[in-house]
């Protein structure tokens, strides 16, 4: 059972949750997917996939926010081939998950008086997730080492690759 029931999801792990899901709808295109996507390397490792697959299936709420999913088309270009197929894979995941995708305004950032710095050095969509999560008290899981740093190690933002960590 994971400790969140509550999560705010960064565009990389939400990236690697599509993955898994597309790769067991679609085995046969697991190295397409692996090869052409610089994925974290808790996706290499059997071990620690089945954790992060354990992970988000237990997490209750998962949340986002609207510009993830920009986020996700600008830097993961789906191959044709493989296209309709993934972003079905996709609205399933949500509509199963049930999803909750927020809009984060940048005027709502901006009047976050600490945000208004972070979209400065981050940019809207981190700075986005941060003001989600601290809205909703709840944790921000993330890839993204440098969002840590710029949070000053934030007890409100795990990297997933700590969470999952096998010991």
């Amino acid at each position: 059972m994971s400790r969140y029931t509550t999560v705010v999801l960064d565009t990389g792990p939400l990236f690697s949750a599509l993955a898994l899901e597309f790769i067991k709808h679609f085995p046969t295109r697991r190295n397409l997917v692996t090869q052409k996507y610089k994925l974290p390397s808790y996706l290499g490792d059997p071990t620690a996939e089945a954790a992060f697959g354990v992970l988000i299936s237990n997490i209750k709420r998962l949340m986002i926010t609207s510009h993830v999913i920009g986020e996700l088309r600008n830097r993961y270009r789906i191959p044709s081939e493989i296209h309709a197929d993934f972003w079905k894979c996709a609205m399933r995941f949500f509509g199963e998950k049930e999803v909750d995708e927020r809009l984060i305004t940048l005027l709502q950032i901006r009047d976050n008086e600490p945000m208004g710095f972070v979209v400065t050095i981050a940019g809207p969509i981190d700075a986005g997730l941060v003001t989600l999560a601290q809205k909703e008290r709840c944790v921000l899981l993330t890839d993204d080492n440098r969002l840590l740093r710029w949070m000053d190690r934030s007890p409100d933002i795990e990297l997933v690759e700590n969470v999952i960590a096998i010991r």
